[in-house]
């Protein structure tokens, strides 16, 4: 999938995205979470579908930030089927951040009024920002972890029945991109080192950014494994660079500090969900509609997916997410994608392990307005 022309290269050899390629084509082709998002100053828009029928209520404005892939399928099902009209919202386009880092600097600047997130860098938010402006937790979209290793095609690796320890101790000596040097699969992959009794200095760590710079750096054999963001994230690495996964983060034989993550949050900032409850509410209810739709469509579902988040070239990994997601992710949900008392206390003790947020920073009664609670 190295087309010529896209890649450049810096002095570590790493294939790197020459300057003349749009940012927009790179994140659509990535399909990546907010949490792997790259460095680059820009903000882009897409979607749309808010229009009200005529002679309709009159709409209530709700700016949201969302980016490519399946932790966000969520909102580009509410664009494709116009689900904000039919909440009462005004939601004309998403805003694409650049970063998650960027991310939350807009919501708790008020430039964005809701999105979804990677949960450890929301608690670390939540942690570090003033009452008010900071932002709260009102629901989990998945209850699950959704990293994973993808390993390249040369070489000899473990089979796919192999214990997590014998697939993590197969990194040894080799080199793992991730997207950034203390990005959320960086930091995944040091945890998943020490359950496996190694040293994150047993692996050679190099920021490779998206995965639509890892695909030709790994055909180029110049990293050896990727760690994905996400579910389907590192299945189209596969795909397009004929490897396979090595561990997915969220197998049974995976220890449970590792497995038993809830990764993908929803947030907004606290005066907004103290100040309009109902709007928020609003826009939750908009994101039930399109679960319900997934498991209702899949193959609408699927479609969506794979054009918004896949540039069209992934329709098999699509289809697989959403037989996935009816099967694993779903069923796991509370209603309303509330969020309970015992998630929220594991994962803070996840953020405590990282080192992200200090013991005891996270209060389930502040953390969580009452209507979002489980």
């Amino acid at each position: 999938m190295n087309k010529a022309g896209i890649f450049g290269s810096n002095k570590s050899g790493l294939l790197l995205p020459a300057s003349g390629v749009s940012r927009r084509s790179l994140l659509k082709f990535a399909g990546l979470g907010a949490a792997a998002l790259g460095s680059a100053s820009l903000l882009t828009a897409c979607g749309g579908g808010s229009s009200a029928p005529a002679g309709a209520k009159e709409l209530t404005k709700f700016v949201i930030s969302s980016v490519p892939g399946d932790s966000f399928i969520l909102d580009a099902i509410n664009v494709a089927n116009k689900d904000y009209a039919n909440h009462g919202l005004d939601v004309p386009k998403h805003i694409n951040p650049s970063s998650g880092v960027q991310g939350f600097q807009l919501l708790t600047a008020g430039a964005v009024d809701g999105m979804g997130s990677d949960t450890l860098n929301l608690m670390a938010n939540h942690a570090n920002n003033q009452g008010g402006k900071r932002p709260v937790l009102i629901g989990f979209r998945t209850k699950e972890t959704t990293y994973g290793i993808v390993r390249s095609k040369a070489g000899t690796w473990p089979a796919a029945d192999a214990s997590f320890e014998e697939k993590m101790r197969s990194l040894k000596g080799k080199k793992v991109g991730v997207t950034a040097v203390g990005a959320g699969g960086d930091l995944q992959l040091r945890l998943a080192l020490e359950e496996a009794g190694m040293k994150y200095e047993d692996v050679t760590v190099l920021a490779v950014g998206l995965t639509a710079q890892a695909i030709p750096n790994m055909n180029a054999e110049r990293i050896d494994a990727y760690v994905g963001v996400q579910w389907t994230a590192a299945r189209f690495v596969a795909q397009e660079t004929g490897g396979a996964m090595l561990v997915d983060f969220a197998e049974p034989s995976v220890p449970s500090i590792v497995r038993d993550q809830a990764v993908v949050a929803i947030t907004v900032r606290e005066e907004t969900a103290q100040q309009q409850p109902e709007l928020v509410q609003q826009w939750v209810a908009a994101q039930n509609d399109a679960s319900e739709f997934m498991l209702k469509d899949k193959a609408g579902a699927a479609k969506i997916l794979n054009d918004t988040g896949l540039g069209g070239q992934g329709a098999e990994i699509a289809a697989a997410y959403l037989e996935h997601y009816a099967a694993q992710v779903q069923p796991k949900l509370n209603p309303m994608f509330k969020a309970d008392r015992e998630t929220v206390e594991r994962m803070a003790a996840v953020g405590e392990r990282f080192g992200s947020i200090g013991k005891g920073a996270i209060k389930y009664e502040t953390f969580v307005p009452e209507f979002a609670r489980a």
